[in-house]
């Protein structure tokens, strides 16, 4: 056994097939089936139920699969361990985010940190807060960004960002009502795994409000889906105050105004595997962050030092 043949093992159950792995890996199809054999010769035991239509794990399988995962992230690692005694020219950055720092702040702190470090590899993976912790857990991702905070002791969770989440409808809508109306109001919502739908909900749960009185029309699992849908007259949502500077501005989508409710105040997180040493990478990521920062900071704060809600 050997690394080659634990990277093709996670690369054909990543693709769900042989003939995709292959193409992606440059080996021939026999060569892949070889080196899975010889895997399930070195284990004694079968590792993949191959059928015409899918590939599925074994328990043994799913075991080795866990942990092949990790040894290629420490590979990665290591690789860029070394690689960090001839500067940040090379390497690969791996990032996973929630919808929100994903989609209307990273964009911005890595066109920040490309001028920097060109030669840096980057992908940026936008998925829910949990999905997003999984990966890092998991080892596919090098550090993630959420909007909520999981109750696990194998996240290292450190606060980077502010947040408002507002109340937002369409232009036509009346722009106050009472708390109470909350019970009436048609929401359209994110999916469970959101940290933007987490945060607000355990929030209105301390008002008396859980979940489950909330009149749900629609649950969907995009952002910009969920504007359209207010946009359309579907109903009304919550939302980072950062998605909807633009439509707002326009006069597409308004915020409301509820008594009794403030604006829900929220923290953005960069998260790492607890124990796992950081790349230079990593830690230049965190460096350009600081500096994006405080200009974000300088730049959404009213003459008298409060938070601008729309620009």
């Amino acid at each position: 056994m050997n690394l080659k043949h634990l990277e093709t093992f996670v690369k054909i159950i990543d693709l769900k097939s042989f003939t995709k792995a292959s193409e992606e890996l440059y080996l021939t199809q026999p060569t892949v089936s070889k080196q899975i054999i010889d895997l399930e010769q070195f284990f004694k035991i079968r590792l993949i139920d191959r059928t015409k239509r899918s590939v599925e794990l074994t328990r043994a399988g799913e075991i080795l699969y866990r942990y092949a995962r990790e040894l290629l992230a420490i590979q990665k690692e290591a690789i860029e361990a070394v690689a960090a005694h001839r500067g940040l020219k090379g390497g690969a950055l791996r990032i996973g985010a929630s919808s929100i720092p994903g989609v209307y702040v990273l964009p911005q702190v890595l066109k920040l940190y490309r001028e920097q470090y060109e030669g840096v590899e980057l992908s940026l993976v936008i998925s829910d807060s949990a999905k997003t912790v999984a990966g890092v857990l998991d080892g596919t991702l090098d550090l993630g960004f959420v909007g909520a905070k999981e109750d696990s002791g194998k996240v290292v969770y450190k606060s980077f960002l502010n947040d408002l989440i507002v109340l937002i409808a369409p232009a036509t809508f009346p722009n106050t009502m009472s708390i109470e109306e909350l019970k009436t109001l048609p929401l359209v919502v994110r999916e469970p795994g959101s940290g933007t739908r987490r945060c607000f909900e355990a929030v209105l749960k301390k008002k008396g409000f859980p979940a489950g009185s909330l009149r749900v029309v629609a649950e969907l699992g995009d952002v910009e889906a969920v504007k359209e849908a207010v946009k359309g007259g579907m109903g009304c949502s919550y939302m980072s105050n950062r998605a909807i500077k633009a439509e707002v501005s326009s006069g597409q989508l308004q915020v409301l105004q509820v008594d009794g409710l403030q604006p829900v105040k929220r923290t953005f997180y960069v998260i790492t595997k607890k124990g796992r040493s950081l790349s230079p990478q990593v830690e230049a990521l965190l460096k350009t962050m600081d500096v994006w920062r405080k200009k974000d900071e300088i730049q959404r704060t009213s003459p008298n030092g409060l938070p601008i809600l729309c620009r």
